[in-house]
């Protein structure tokens, strides 16, 4: 048996029957575990062969998902939640690859959200088990996986397999307040993973508790310059506390040029600098940083550490530059990218009548 699907559900009911359709043909079995469901989760999970068992909830993922995983079959395991469905047509290649792998694990690639850019994440390994979940929340397989690659001197492989994830477009209000005792007790067990300080800053917000986001926030950065080695995700906080501070109206300069210094390949300050040098009116400096962002032609981000907004690449730089060409009578470069801002969005009365304005002051001149 090649792969099995361990999952671990409650009250999936509008998820799981797409998740379940799209590993059809990819798996060679699939393990369900219920923590508790009062919908039709477990029917909906036996009416397309899964095997089904219990699991009484104690406020911990891992422990959920090494439940599910004691009860694998197969030589690799696909971790996969009800949210999420293969994308298809990346499944058979996806089975032949791992035939012939030797690696500990796979990467696959995520788009975390409908309209956002792709990252990879690792979401198969082996069957094996030494390789277990750890945490409360935010349960990850890395620690366990690295012992296991050191004993075997097995490497990580990347796979053809593509997700898509569409829980965030559901209401989230029920599970921040399910996730705000597990991210606090997460950050206690282990103050130095930064994506759980993010987590709890985002889901304090989201709760309406914004003295306590921002603490959390200010609480994680300082972890991090303390820290004497590099932490994961460390401009996730980063990122958290500018984009507060902007919609605040208060101009992040410091903690800014701190995050452009520690994070220089992180195309998201890329574009909060640029937009904090037109706020100065620094046209000539921002425009290069624009220019930067639609080097990337609006697809796929570099690297593969970090999902962004495709309009990052293509439709917010080539605004800002026609503003930028604009504010320095640049007339012709301006009614350049507002052109291909028409050619983007062909309904926008604005980019139109502001692309004639262009063409009216440039043979004016």
């Amino acid at each position: 048996m090649l792969i099995t699907a361990a999952m671990i559900v409650k009250n999936e009911e509008p998820f799981l029957d797409g998740c379940l359709s799209s590993i059809a043909g990819l798996t060679d079995e699939v393990i369900v575990v219920d923590t508790g469901s009062t919908d039709r989760s477990k029917e909906i999970a036996r009416q397309h062969g899964a095997k089904v068992a219990d699991f009484a909830w104690c406020d911990d993922f891992a422990a959920a998902r090494n439940a599910a995983l004691d009860l694998a079959s197969g030589d690799w395991i696909l971790y996969i939640d009800a949210d999420e469905r293969v994308r298809p047509g990346s499944s058979k290649q996806a089975r032949a690859q791992l035939k012939q792998s030797t690696a500990a694990g796979e990467y696959v690639l995520l788009h975390p959200r409908i309209h956002s850019t792709a990252y990879r994440v690792l979401r198969l390994f082996r069957n094996h088990p030494s390789i277990r979940f750890e945490g409360v929340i935010h349960e990850t397989i890395w620690p366990s996986l690295d012992l296991y690659r050191e004993r075997t001197q097995r490497g990580i492989g990347t796979s053809t397999l593509v997700l898509d994830h569409f829980g965030y477009e559901a209401n989230q209000e029920r599970k921040h307040a399910r996730n705000l005792p597990l991210l606090q007790r997460a950050v206690q067990d282990n103050p130095l993973r930064i994506y759980a300080w993010s987590h709890l800053a985002d889901t304090y917000l989201a709760l309406g508790e914004e003295a306590m986001a921002e603490q959390t926030w200010w609480r994680a950065i300082g972890i991090i310059r303390e820290s004497a080695s590099a932490l994961a995700d460390a401009h996730l906080p980063f990122l958290g506390l500018i984009q507060y501070q902007l919609a605040k109206q208060v101009e992040p300069d410091a903690l800014l040029s701190e995050a452009r210094e520690r994070f220089p390949e992180n195309l998201q300050f890329v574009w909060f600098e640029g937009q904090s040098l037109v706020r100065q009116e620094q046209f000539q400096r921002a425009i290069p940083l624009f220019e930067k962002l639609t080097l990337f032609g609006g697809v796929q981000a570099p690297g593969d550490t970090q999902a962004y907004d495709p309009k990052l690449f293509d439709v917010l730089p080539y605004s800002a530059l026609a503003l930028c060409h604009f504010r320095l009578r640049h007339f012709g470069e301006s009614r350049r990218y507002y052109r291909m801002l028409c050619e983007l969005e062909p309904e926008s009365l604005e980019y139109r009548a502001k692309s004639a304005l262009c063409s009216r002051l440039e043979f004016s001149l």
